[in-house]
């Protein structure tokens, strides 16, 4: 097991989350309990379900990283790490309805080298990125995968999808089922939808590139 350095390395838990959590312990009469960290999916605004679970101790296994926490301990696998580096955790049972609540620092969604434009001067531009950052990237983020807003002509948007999901065998239902619907619904004006990702470049593109050039491959 690898040793957390301090408790800032991958959580930041407040005295009042602290102190909770080795009450939780306390009820349960096993002095000595971990708690694990993992997550459960990701949330549409950005971050991740996260779930708080006691264990024991000797059930961390090898490639676990560990944060002391004053008398308790946090266990992580080494990706549910990287993600949840840097999130505040705080109690108060005033202020959120379970208590306990997590805070996720901004962080891009995007792959190193992957821009958004944030230039955009159309009106119906700067609704749809709106809707794609915080709305279908933190939802496809979860696959690995990323939509791009490219350009705006018209009522006609062009996007450019990449990443993991490249290779889901559902993806063509996904992407018309759950993109198409979150940007008409939340953009009415918006005509089409046109993609203009180069699918030779991926392993397996999000959707067979079988329609005409130009055209949108959710209107089929």
């Amino acid at each position: 097991m690898s040793e957390a350095l301090s408790s800032q390395d991958i959580l930041n838990i407040s005295p009042a989350a602290a102190s909770k959590i080795s009450e939780l312990i306390e009820t349960r009469g096993k002095p000595g309990l971990a708690v694990r960290v993992a997550i459960r999916g990701v949330l549409p605004g950005g971050g991740y379900q996260t779930e708080f679970k006691f264990q024991e101790r000797s059930e961390a296994t090898d490639n676990d990283l560990v944060q002391s926490v004053g008398a308790f301990e946090l266990l992580f696998e080494p990706d549910v790490a990287e993600k949840v580096q840097g999130a505040k955790v705080d109690f108060d049972e005033e202020r959120y309805s379970a208590g306990f609540n997590i805070e996720y620092p901004p962080r891009s969604i995007l792959p190193p080298g992957v821009e958004a434009r944030r230039d955009w001067e159309d009106p119906l531009a700067q609704q749809v990125q709106q809707v794609i950052d915080d709305f279908i990237n933190p939802g496809v983020a979860g696959h690995g995968g990323w939509v791009l807003l490219k350009d705006v002509k018209g009522e006609d948007i062009y996007v450019e999808m990449g990443g993991g999901c490249q290779g889901c065998g559902m993806a063509a239902v996904t992407l018309r089922a759950g993109i198409e619907k979150a940007i008409m619904e939340a953009v009415p004006a918006v005509r089409q939808i046109i993609d203009v990702t180069d699918h030779d470049e991926g392993e397996s593109p999000y959707y067979a590139p079988q329609t005409a050039e130009g055209a949108s491959p959710f209107n089929q």
